[in-house]
């Protein structure tokens, strides 16, 4: 009676161990199958698996825009930029290589500026011709007491070259309303895939905040920039034009007044846009972080074995998505900066020719034409500011979401 007592635990016992070997050999080559253990030459098959995940992210995203606006830039300014595309860069990153080349970039910069600033000369040229007419004029003027005649020759000379001057800075405004445009544009078409691969590394939260933030700050900035500063940045050229042809008229001040005020309307909307891309940016990131740290920690501890392979799977998928990110984000960045860049040394080298102009046409002794072709220089500067600044947001904003993922991942880990 002892005995039969005794065997009956360890026969239950052993028929639990006979259990727990069968359930193993049963499920083992299922875990194992959809696990695979890494085979001889495991560097190659990690690539190979890198490479597929990467083909099937690629394949999902919607990068047409950036193929729309890599193939614009091709067609207006090709032969100044250096060859890159999407699959060059991620290779690139992959190998540790710089992604583009400085050198070729900036050479294809400073080719563009001299050929605009030579295709500006013809500009300066008529604007110093019609000076140094007024200059003749005004000296027959003082030589003869009745110059009626005179005055009124040197009027018209002096309006037809402030017309050439005004038509030229209506030019260099389209210039940059239309870079302002294309880059909002470009941006707009980039911010889908950059949220997508934002979510796919894990930020929820903060593709959830940031995505409507940005749509409206892209569309206040562009309003902006169209509607407010780029009229006063018009009519401060005008009045600065207008106080040096009347003498009893002055809007000098007025003049100076809305300059002050384009150039506060810029602090302004870069301050704002940084505080709140940044406060957004955190504190989404900062949720994700913790909890998908407590997701993950309470699979590991719920699943000791499934839940650990699915964490290392996730992870693997989070890096490529991160690589993916990066090589988009630097694509992005790149076509910003050249969309910001050809235009900005457009308006540049037409600053180079109303200073130039300025400072050529004061010794004829044309004071008031020399300061106005001077104001029309310093409006040109903020048209060149404000360019600037938006391709500075816009890659702030790249920049941001970049950061953003890595510090959710950051966070995770």
């Amino acid at each position: 009676m002892h005995g039969g007592v005794t065997a009956g635990p360890k026969v239950r016992l052993i028929i639990i161990i006979f259990f727990l070997c069968g359930v193993y050999t049963l499920a083992a080559p299922a875990a194992l199958a959809y696990y695979p253990p890494p085979a001889s030459g495991t560097e190659a098959a990690a690539a190979m698996t890198l490479d597929e995940h990467l083909e099937r992210q690629l394949a999902k995203l919607n990068l047409g825009g950036i193929d729309t606006y890599l193939n614009q830039l091709d067609r207006e300014v090709g032969q100044y930029l250096p060859s890159f595309s999407l699959q060059e860069i991620l290779a690139n990153l992959r190998q540790g290589k710089m992604p583009l080349d400085p050198g070729a970039a900036a050479r294809g910069l400073l080719q563009y500026l001299f050929h605009e600033i030579l295709a500006s000369g013809a500009l300066l040229g008529q604007l110093i011709i019609l000076a140094v007419a007024c200059a003749v004029l005004q000296n027959l003027q003082s030589a003869f007491s009745e110059g009626s005649t005179g005055t009124l020759a040197r009027g018209v000379a002096f309006l037809a070259l402030i017309t050439l001057a005004l038509a030229s800075f209506t030019i260099a405004v389209r210039t940059g309303g239309e870079a302002i445009d294309n880059m909002v544009s470009f941006f707009q078409s980039l911010l889908p895939a950059l949220i997508t691969l934002l979510a796919a590394t894990g930020g929820i939260t903060t593709s959830t905040l940031l995505q409507p933030v940005l749509i409206y700050a892209v569309t206040i900035i562009g309003t902006l920039m169209h509607n407010v500063l780029f009229p006063l940045l018009y009519l401060t050229a005008v009045l600065t034009v207008v106080s040096q042809i009347a003498d009893r008229f002055q809007v000098a001040k007025l003049a100076g007044l809305l300059k002050q005020v384009t150039m506060l309307g810029l602090g302004a909307m870069m301050t704002v846009f940084t505080g709140v891309l940044s406060i957004y940016g955190v504190a989404g990131s900062v949720a994700d972080g913790v909890g998908l740290r407590t997701i993950q920690f309470a699979t590991d501890a719920l699943l000791p074995v499934v839940g650990g392979m699915l964490s290392d799977a996730v992870e693997t998928i989070a890096g490529t998505t991160l690589l993916l990110k990066s090589a988009v984000s630097l694509v992005g960045v790149a076509i910003i900066f050249f969309l910001a860049a050809f235009p900005m040394l457009k308006i540049l080298s037409l600053l180079v020719v109303y200073k130039v102009a300025a400072a050529v046409v004061q010794p004829f002794g044309e004071e008031k034409l020399a300061e106005a072709l001077d104001g029309i220089g310093g409006a040109l500067t903020l048209v060149f500011a404000c360019v600037a600044v938006t391709g500075l947001i816009f890659f702030m904003a790249i920049a941001v979401i970049v950061v953003l993922g890595n510090l959710t991942v950051a966070l995770r880990g």
